[in-house]
């Protein structure tokens, strides 16, 4: 491999001494080739310096958190300054302008943020703080280096564009990244244009910059010349090589005229008697979807030669072949030697007019989900298919953790040089991980899949194999609240939920294994989870539980609310016609409270669910657990600070709002229930009895009932040993509590129909009762039901009563309006009985297995 190795360094834009790096050069391969053919140099390049720019990244606003450059420093340079300006974030589209040069000078220049950075630095987050001149020059400024921008474990690829730039011209970067940490953590910059460059600097590891010293306090790396775009634009991006999280503290940047613009292709293909195929379309290297002027393609080389054909933005084909040196092509039909055989990766660079070829030994899957972990020489192997494919039959066992879920990427060669992504915000389209393109992990549960990475088309591919689908996975796709966050453990709702059927299982209430499989990721949108609907059918199951909010849509503080909040239902509603298209059966947990909201926030979140109540799917009354009643976090449900999740206990709410044997009533064929009317029930001597599935912590009951008779209507248990009473006394609705006091409701000696509604807010400790659509009143309890009872058989008085529901959750006024209007909500309904007297039996619509009895004593 040695052979190659300064192949594979121009491959990634790596320094030579004094740049990003201190690696010693590498003498470049002898070639093969036309000997008798000379092709000349070309003309050497002199630019001429025009004028520098400075850029301070970092955090301004939090105490010890880091603060603007002021300009001139003491080198008499004036500096720009890029900071947060969303908490500790610098939100996406953000444009920062008005720039001045190195001399104070006004520059038309533009920056603006393509993805959200986040922001840190100061004594409390260990930018550098006292800068060495000697080591540093004229990046020596302390509030330039002591805080930086940064991108999350999770994220990869976060880029920023510098527009209005002069595209006849050059420019070169110098950049500066440095935090203190013992991780070893290696960045890639890639700065791209016309063409790109891309240097690796290591900003953190132990004993970096010295004995004790865990930051990079003298590297700086400096790129070649780059050139804007047709657009006058370059693009700045952050990957990592090593590590978690990757920063840039500080950025200078040269402008040069006296430049030769290079020329450019949109298409390139490589040929020749070498290329197995005859002829084989290169791939272009472009992650902001402009000319960039670089290649790359798999595929397998034979004895021979080949050489390259180009296609220009005005259709002009030209012919490439050998230049003057290894490793160089020019404008000529001359074929290159074969100098390596079998599978190869090839990047060509037009821009640069390079090339580079690597043998391909092995891709392999490394991550969580494989039994060596993330252990790049212990992945698991696919094999050459031909045709730049590689793929197989894999049996993945690893299981993630509560900070670590199961995902994996591509390993060329056994390195992590070589890694491939997926390309964030597509199905399943990769690119390797330093190539400036935004990427991220590929999410997979262990299982046996035959997967597929096609690196002619850059994408992968999986499917369920033999194995098929698991009748009994019930994937959870959403973000941080599905998966669990705030929640010890990360275990929140979803995986209390699968501890709730393993336990089921067990102790025979139900026949089936049910079992959740988490697929939710923090942060994610409708937007997200479109883009990576793929994800759903690599996790084979049978059913999915869509997990999402309003607030990660943006409802927050939005311009227009009203469109966040159709983006909302148009993409739920896309979600769950493809999850049906595809075989699944969904269901959708409602919105939620969080501890910012507003009441602006709180209307729109109570309208989505009203509409979710009725739809076609199986759904969660969520907002009805824990709301406070504003649409905030009830008093010690948060989790902690973090405005955003509940803590454990809150997440044990969202599970009691959840129908334990949904699931079983589905696979029984129960659909969805619909509202029946004209029905009756004649309770004299008799009563209808129902006991809650498994524990009921907020709940609602509802039902018609017409007779003005003085008695019992309704009774529950209350923690086993008292009772809670509804009745008619003196004609009007009256519920004594278990605990202590009554709530008076309306009056109902009309002998016509009335809506009798008990709802309870085990959160908030608030019991309130409807009467119809007016509320009688409220008491502040906490209950734990167990059995209700319908009637009294106490009485052999007659009395009517039709449509018995229950439900896991609490109701707000809209709801019980909703009901009382006729609509069929359906969000966390256990109960469902129309209650018709002429049947023999008393049906629960629901889809529940729960069942109402009829008891005459």
């Amino acid at each position: 491999m040695r052979k190659y190795i300064c192949l594979v360094f121009a491959l990634f834009g790596m320094l030579s001494v004094g740049s990003c790096n201190d690696d010693d050069p590498v003498a470049s391969p002898i070639p093969g080739g036309d000997e008798e053919v000379v092709i000349p140099a070309p003309e050497p390049i002199n630019p001429v310096l025009v004028q520098t720019l400075y850029f301070d990244f970092g955090s301004v606003g939090g105490e010890n958190r880091g603060s603007q450059t002021k300009s001139p420093d003491e080198n008499g340079h004036y500096w720009n300054n890029i900071y947060n300006n969303d908490g500790t974030h610098a939100a996406i589209n953000s444009v920062f302008k008005d720039f001045v040069n190195s001399e104070g000078t006004s520059v038309g220049y533009k920056l603006t943020l393509n993805t959200r950075f986040s922001t840190n630095g100061g004594s409390d987050g260990g930018g550098l703080l006292t800068p060495d001149a000697e080591l540093l020059k004229d990046f020596a400024v302390s509030t330039a280096t002591e805080d930086y921008f940064y991108i999350e474990s999770g994220e990869n690829g976060n880029n920023f564009t510098i527009s209005g730039l002069d595209k006849e011209k050059a420019y070169k970067f110098y950049a500066f990244g440095s935090r203190n940490s013992t991780e070893k953590r290696v960045a890639y910059y890639t700065m791209s244009g016309l063409n790109s460059y891309q240097g690796e600097l290591q900003i953190a590891g132990a004993n970096l910059g010295g004995e004790g010293v865990n930051q990079n306090i003298a590297n700086i790396c400096e790129s070649g010349l780059v050139y804007p775009d047709e657009e006058g634009t370059l693009t700045f991006a952050v990957s990592r090589s090593t590590g978690a999280y990757m920063a840039i503290n500080a950025l200078k940047l040269e402008e040069y005229t006296d430049v030769k613009r290079p020329q450019t292709f949109t298409l390139l293909t490589i040929t020749g008697s070498a290329v197995e195929e005859g002829e084989v379309p290169m791939h272009v290297i472009s992650p902001t979807d402009k000319v960039s002027n670089k290649f790359e393609a798999f595929l397998s080389l034979q004895s021979g030669k080949f050489s390259f054909k180009g296609v220009t933005p005005e259709g002009v084909s030209t012919d490439i072949g050998k230049g003057h040196e290894p490793g160089v092509v020019a404008m000529n039909s001359y074929g290159i030697s074969a100098e390596v055989t079998g599978p190869v990766y090839i990047v060509v660079d037009m821009s640069k007019k390079s090339y580079t070829i690597t043998p391909v030994e092995e891709w392999s899957i490394v991550g969580s989900v494989t039994e060596g972990g993330w252990n790049a020489g212990a992945g698991v192997p696919l094999a050459y298919q031909g045709k730049g494919v590689w793929g197989g039959r894999v049996k993945l066992t690893g299981l993630g953790t509560a900070s670590d879920r199961a995902r994996f990427n591509f390993i060329m060669n056994k390195s992590w040089d070589y890694t491939m992504k997926r390309i964030s915000d597509t199905p399943n389209e990769v690119a390797f991980s330093n190539s400036g393109y935004s990427s991220s992990d590929i999410n997979l549960n262990h299982g046996t899949y035959n997967i597929t990475l096609d690196l002619r088309r850059f994408a992968f591919y999986i499917d369920c194999g033999e194995e098929g689908i698991d009748p009994f996975k019930i994937s959870v796709m959403g973000s941080s609240v599905a998966n669990g966050q705030g929640a010890d453990s990360n275990h929140g709702y979803a995986y209390m939920f699968g501890e709730l059927q393993d336990e089921r299982f067990k102790n025979q209430e139900t026949r089936l294994p049910w079992y959740t499989s988490g697929i939710s990721i923090g942060g994610n949108s409708t937007l997200n989870l479109l883009a990576r609907y793929n994800d759903l059918l690599y996790d084979c199951g049978k059913y999915v539980i869509f997990g999402l909010s309003l607030g990660n849509e943006g409802i927050h503080g939005a311009a227009d609310q009203q469109a966040i909040y159709n983006q909302f239902k148009d993409n739920m509603q896309t979600l769950i016609r493809k999850a049906r298209e595809d075989g699944k059966y969904p269901v959708m947990m409602n919105n939620y409270t969080r501890g910012d909201f507003e009441e602006s926030d709180y209307r729109y979140v109570k309208q989505m669910n009203l509409l979710i109540h009725e739809w076609d799917l199986p759904s969660v009354n969520m907002l009805g657990a824990i709301d406070n009643g504003s649409g905030k976090w009830a008093d010690g449900y948060q989790n902690g600070t973090d405005l955003y999740h509940p803590n454990t206990e809150g997440h044990r709410e969202f599970l009691y709002a959840m129908v334990p044997s949904l699931f079983d009533a589905i696979e029984a064929g129960k659909i969805l229930p619909a509202r029946v009317s004209g029905t009756s029930y004649t309770l004299a001597g008799k009563v209808l009895e129902f006991t809650p599935e498994e524990t009921v912590h907020p709940f609602t009951i509802s039902f018609k009932v017409k007779g003005a008779t003085d008695g019992t209507i309704a009774t529950f248990t209350n923690g086993g040993n008292t009772m809670g009473t509804l009745k008619i006394q003196e004609g009007k609705v009256v519920y004594n509590s278990p605990s202590q006091g009554k709530i008076v409701g309306g009056d109902v000696t009309d002998n016509q129909w009335h809506v009798v509604s008990l709802t309870h807010y085990y959160a908030q400790g608030r019991t309130l009762l409807y009467t119809d659509k007016s509320l009688a009143g409220e008491l502040n309890e906490k209950l734990t039901v167990g059995k209700f009872i319908i009637g009294d058989n106490s009485s052999t008085e007659g009395r009517e009563y039709s449509e018995l529901f229950f439900y896991r959750s609490a109701m707000n006024e809209e709801e019980i309006n909703k009901l009382c209007d006729g609509s069929m909500l359906k969000s966390s309904l256990e109960i469902y009985a129309p209650l018709d007297g002429s049947k023999s039996t008393i049906e629960n619509l629901a889809q529940s297995m729960n069942t109402v009895i009829v008891k005459s004593e």
